[in-house]
């Protein structure tokens, strides 16, 4: 087993690129030894608690894999451990194994911010990758190079990214860029050996986030002749409606984009979807259906169940990755609230298909013993980050919600839209896997988007739920309920039908 990729970084240098961009280089015992082999390359960084002169982080053991070394890390008393935040690596110099990491220096400052704008040589911070787990799916060398040109599009905290993008660019390849910043102070010279045009936008006053001046520049754009491939990121509601306008008003294919929402404004919901909001979920959902059944076609084509496993699971990571899964809120769904509020949670306890975690941190900070898996490995350390932010211990783990394993150790499982997205034949299977996780009077809860619709992606009828659960089970409650999912192209979120079931293991 290879040794994970943990590791502390000092600080050597740091200087300004721009009035609002700092630029830090690092060097590391380690660092001579990083798989960089390509542009936009992710790494988790980790900063110190006031009072600490480096990160508290447990070291890898040899045998350690990523999971059980997050949870050394969350046993880290909360007062201790490491604020973590994701960064790309801005260039690595192979003559001295040092590293360049840029820092937006933003007006809301958080502790990566506030650590950057006092930053000195000697400083010491934890890293985290360049790891598997945070690669995408495709190289961007083939998606580039099959294009006949390029198109980057980003606010200035993808400028980074975009920066690694440009510089590494095949000599001639056409790209046009569109990069909004603050003002002139902020554009930055990116050398290059593509044939590059870029657009520097001007936000003056407005606020990030929060102007249209990226997407109208892009949607007024004349664009070159021939196919593109595009590669957007910044704020997630400002990426999710770029890629919109490029699919649907400009006929690009879905495939031929590679989309990232760096940051998100706070999520605020309608008091009902509208129908056009609705569409707009449908659409996502959909879009993600496509992805799924396209990579298991290519997978077993190519190389059989085996790797149309592991394609499936890439699209999801991807869908994680770029923010743009409908079903996370930010918060726990309001049906899985009510029911520990109202006593139907109880022992051992797992939240199986648990996304980014919000209903595994909602129940461990309660004071219950859960486990959060899901198949996503992305997932799976978006949740880790997201728990160590919040200061909660949780436990996460990548598995099959198909083959759960052959031990009975769970009271309670929680399904909360998972359920609804298997075939009846996995359906069949699913449950199984169910029974067998489950001890003797063990509670499953089943939230699943209904067809009693309107609703959006995959819906079921009450009695694709009273059948999947037959011989085994006993089927305590089965009630329409609501499901809450981003309907809007803001990110607003709605309530939407579903079914709330509860069955009981014989």
């Amino acid at each position: 087993m290879e040794r994970l990729p943990v590791q502390f970084i000092r600080v050597v240098d740091v200087r300004r690129v721009t009035p609002h961009m700092a630029r830090v280089t690092f060097t590391g015992d380690d660092l001579g030894t990083l798989p960089l082999d390509g542009p936009d390359q992710q790494v988790k960084l980790y900063f110190p608690r006031p009072g600490q002169a480096s990160p508290v982080l447990p070291l890898p053991e040899p045998d350690d894999d990523m999971m059980r070394w997050y949870a050394a890390y969350t046993a880290i008393p909360e007062h201790e451990r490491p604020w973590m935040r994701s960064y790309t690596i801005r260039a690595y110099h192979r003559h001295d194994d040092t590293i360049d990491v840029d820092f937006v220096l933003h007006c809301d400052a958080g502790p990566a911010t506030r650590w950057a704008q006092s930053a000195k040589p000697g400083d010491t911070l934890g890293m985290f990758g360049p790891a598997p787990a945070f690669a995408r799916p495709v190289p961007l060398a083939t998606a580039v190079t099959e294009a006949d040109w390029f198109l980057l599009v980003g606010d200035e905290s993808a400028l980074p990214a975009i920066g690694t993008l440009i510089e590494w660019l095949p000599a001639g390849v056409r790209t046009v860029a569109y990069v909004e910043v603050d003002g002139p102070a902020e554009e930055q010279h990116l050398p290059t050996r593509g044939d590059v045009t870029v657009h520097w936008l001007h936000r003056g006053e407005a606020q990030a986030g929060r102007n249209q001046g990226l997407l109208d520049a892009v949607r007024t754009a004349s664009f070159p002749p021939g196919s593109v491939f595009a590669w957007l990121a910044g704020e997630a509601g400002t990426v999710r409606a770029l890629r919109r306008h490029l699919v649907d008003e400009r006929g690009v294919d879905k495939r031929a984009i590679d989309f990232s929402g760096y940051w998100r404004r706070r999520l605020t919901q309608d008091d009902a979807p509208t129908e056009a909001d609705l569409a707009d979920a449908r659409e996502l959902l959909a879009h993600a259906q496509e992805l799924t059944a396209a990579a298991a076609a290519r997978a077993e084509e190519a190389a059989g169940q085996d790797d149309e496993t592991a394609s499936a699971r890439s699209v999801f990571d991807e869908a994680y990755r770029s923010q743009f899964a409908p079903w996370e809120i930010g918060g726990p769904q309001p049906a899985v609230v009510a029911l520990e509020r109202d006593g139907w949670l109880r022992g051992t306890v797992l939240d199986v298909g648990c996304g980014t975690g919000e209903h595994t941190i909602h129940l461990t900070r309660l004071g219950y013993d859960v486990h959060g898996v899901d198949f996503s490995t992305e997932a799976v350390v978006q949740a880790g980050a997201k728990a160590a932010e919040r200061g909660v211990a949780a436990r996460f783990e990548v598995a099959d919600a198909l083959d759960l394993g052959d031990e009975a150790r769970y009271d309670c499982i929680l399904d909360s839209a998972l359920f609804h997205v298997f075939e009846p034949g996995d359906r069949t299977r699913y449950v199984r896997s169910l029974h067998r996780a489950c001890r003797p009077g063990a509670l499953v809860h089943v939230l699943a988007l209904s067809d009693d619709g309107p609703g959006y992606g995959p819906q079921v009828s009450d009695t694709a739920i009273r059948e999947a659960f037959g011989e085994g089970w006993a089927l305590e409650d089965l009630r329409a309920a609501h499901y809450r999912g981003v309907v809007g192209r803001n990110g607003e979120t709605g309530d939407l039908p579903a079914w709330l079931a509860r069955i009981r293991r014989l």
